[in-house]
């Protein structure tokens, strides 16, 4: 499993440093990584309005060329994620495995946010994945985001409640892995921190938690001055 990520230039949000933690925690477990950087910011020609979302729409175009271009399984990570252990069993019994928050049974889940996070996602190198990721695509003309089109897809194959489920989307085995073991971004609760395998320090969180998951995951020596 080879790990990836992307980047782009942009004056207020510096992901390139990012990246290079994210490199160092990846290849202390022994994966190979690689990064794609993007010519430009693909948010700014976005109007930015009062909500939170972030209008991403290029995780399927890259993903799909990654496995094209290197002919093997892949692990997709945020550059704002950091590793600390190796996670080879995500893609056993499956094509594709997705990372779903935890949600409130009382409260109606919001298609953008309140299903899987498109932080963390691991690919098998086959057609299914590849016929897979092509519908993807076709959902994001009607989507905020890459993030909300996967969710589009999915749900129409499962309600995305069940842990460790591993849905046939036509032929595309699909498992629906926990964001509290490979996607974790509940830093208020220090206590579930342990178990994770992969921190997702994302939007706001990063000024509160960042320098404090890579203190625990690479050291001290890798914190970031702004």
């Amino acid at each position: 499993m080879k790990i990836i990520s992307a980047i782009y230039n942009t004056p207020d949000r510096d992901y390139a440093m990012l990246a290079l933690n994210l490199e160092k925690s990846v290849k202390k477990l022994g994966y190979d990584f690689k990064v794609y950087r993007l010519m430009n910011d693909p948010m700014s020609r976005f109007v930015k309005k009062d909500n939170y979302f972030a209008p991403c729409f290029f995780k399927p175009s890259i993903i799909k060329t990654a496995l094209l271009e290197m002919k093997e399984d892949i692990l997709w990570l945020d550059s704002d994620c950091l590793m600390k252990e190796r996670v080879d069993e995500l893609l056993e019994g499956c094509d594709i495995a997705v990372t779903l928050r935890r949600w409130d049974e009382l409260r109606v889940r919001d298609i953008y946010d309140g299903y899987i996070n498109a932080g963390v996602m691991a690919f098998r190198y086959c057609n299914n994945t590849i016929e897979f990721i092509d519908r993807w695509i076709s959902e994001l003309d009607r989507s905020r985001a890459d993030q909300d089109a996967m969710n589009r897809v999915l749900l129409n194959y499962t309600p995305l409640f069940q842990l460790g489920e591993i849905v046939d989307c036509d032929g595309v085995k699909i498992k629906i892995a926990d964001c509290d073991t490979y996607n974790y971004f509940y830093f208020e609760d220090e206590a579930g921190m342990d178990k994770a395998k992969i921190y997702h320090i994302k939007g706001s969180l990063r000024p509160l938690y960042y320098n404090k998951v890579v203190d625990k995951v690479l050291g001290e020596d890798y914190i970031l001055n702004h």
